[in-house]
């Protein structure tokens, strides 16, 4: 019988095999990676969560009361400026942001959120009740006036209508038609606000429900102050899926 040579290439058959085993390592490569990226993301919403948690509390022991949500919709709440503070004209009864500059009616703050006003404002920087210091890259600004290509963040210049909303550290894919924010019917893309309510919460009574939605694969799941572990929205109150998310 004719012994093969160390030289000899590889059967099909031994590659086919090679092949295969690639495939294999390669499959359960990417599964890992996936498995790790969703654990840091999720990692990274329990810590926001739970530091946000503290600075509505530290806001309560202040004032006397959470800081007030949207009545009609948990996505669009004043969180950032109730929590940050913003710039009060009692002669003019207008807010100041103090990130932008920017001049907000009350007319333009009830359209954005629901309510007249904010209760955490003073008339100079120095005198603002600063409860929690969100990073840059979960601050993002929402106007009529902005095109579909604005990231919503690092921006120089600014617009008469801008106001600015507390995000999950985890921005909503562009590509999804189910985008959480819309203004007057116009997207704002990827911007994905905390969820936040006071007035009526159906989980934490007598306090406040507040939860993050967030896209794994082609499913929504949601990080809540209600529940030690991430779950479905599908599993998410009927109440709160009647209203606006």
């Amino acid at each position: 019988m004719k012994k093969r040579s160390s030289k000899d290439g590889f059967t099909l058959i031994e590659l086919l095999v090679v092949i295969a085993i690639i495939a294999v390592l390669a499959s359960l490569v990417a599964g890992l990676s996936g498995t790790a990226g969703r654990k840091m993301k999720e990692s990274r919403i329990q810590a926001e969560i739970a530091a946000i948690e503290t600075a509505i509390e530290a806001y309560k022991v202040k004032f006397g009361h959470y800081p007030p949500d949207n009545p009609d919709n948990p996505v669009l709440n004043s969180l950032y400026y109730e929590l940050t503070g913003a710039l009060y004209s009692s002669t003019r009864g207008t807010f100041k942001d103090p990130m932008s500059g920017n001049i907000m009616s009350p007319k333009l703050i009830k359209e954005r959120f629901g309510v007249d006003g904010f209760v955490n404002g003073s008339k100079s920087k120095s005198e603002l009740k600063k409860f929690y210091e969100p990073r840059p890259e979960n601050v993002r600004h929402l106007s009529e006036q902005h095109g579909e290509d604005d990231e919503g963040h690092g921006h120089k210049s600014h617009h008469s209508d801008e106001v600015h909303v507390l995000c999950v550290p985890s921005p909503w894919p562009v590509s999804r038609d189910d985008q959480p924010v819309s203004i007057r019917g116009k997207m704002a893309k990827s911007v994905n606000p905390w969820r936040y309510v006071s007035g009526r919460p159906v989980n934490n009574i007598k306090k406040f429900d507040l939860w993050a939605e967030y896209v794994i694969g082609d499913e929504v799941w949601i990080i809540s102050n209600w529940r030690s572990e991430p779950f479905p929205r599908s599993q998410l109150s009927r109440y709160y899926k009647k209203r606006k998310r």
